[in-house]
């Protein structure tokens, strides 16, 4: 997937993450935020427009951490937007470990794929 798409779904996406943040939070805390909700709280979309966010962090931030070299940022990116058994992978997590936060188990398969 071109540089150019992948920035065109996030800016999509993220656009919608921030009205799901604002949906799922409600009066819950940060502790309460879990895989769990995620799967129950959010329908498809939601849960698609969310994670990607998370994706898009975790990729910035390992660009930023790498010193601006792109390798293990474009790695986040390809596993998630390229191989279409990603999503699958992180609902199964999300199931496996639900009281978790999402992020943290998302953080966890980047690392499992692309090191650290």
């Amino acid at each position: 997937m071109s540089a150019f798409c992948k920035l065109s779904i996030k800016a999509t996406l993220g656009s919608n993450m921030l009205a799901t943040a604002m949906l799922v939070s409600g009066t819950a805390t940060a502790n309460d935020f879990t895989a769990e909700k995620v799967m129950k709280e959010m329908d498809a979309t939601q849960r698609y427009a969310f994670i990607s966010g998370v994706v898009e962090g975790l990729a910035v931030a390992r660009y930023m951490r790498d010193g601006k070299k792109s390798e293990g940022m474009n790695c986040i990116y390809d596993w998630f937007y390229d191989d279409k058994k990603t999503i699958d992978v992180i609902y199964v997590a999300f199931g496996k470990f639900s009281t978790y936060p999402p992020g943290a188990i998302i953080d966890s398969l980047t690392k499992r794929k692309c090191g650290e």
